[in-house]
């Protein structure tokens, strides 16, 4: 994961990953709230917990309420120190 460095263990992180490093197929769980098809792919808008998701993209025929199982890409995971610069 990038931005680990020497001497974080134990500091609070914020957990950041782009809608796009996600995948379908997955043990999250996403609830979908706006599916817009725009030709050649589909955008998903979606909740994973209290977390708003967008930009999802790829063929998707899932409508707004239904959950939607997603997975991160973990090479594209990137943590950020929680203290002020």
């Amino acid at each position: 994961m990038a931005g680990i460095t020497a001497g974080s263990e134990g500091r609070r992180v914020i957990y950041g990953i782009r809608p796009e490093h996600f995948s379908l197929g997955g043990s999250l769980q996403a609830k979908i709230s706006v599916v817009e098809p725009t030709g050649s792919e589909t955008q998903v808008f979606a909740q994973i917990g209290e977390q708003k998701c967008w930009g999802l993209r790829g063929a998707c025929d899932g409508c707004p309420g239904q959950m939607l199982a997603v997975a991160p890409n973990l090479e594209a995971v990137h943590l950020f120190d929680t203290r002020p610069a």
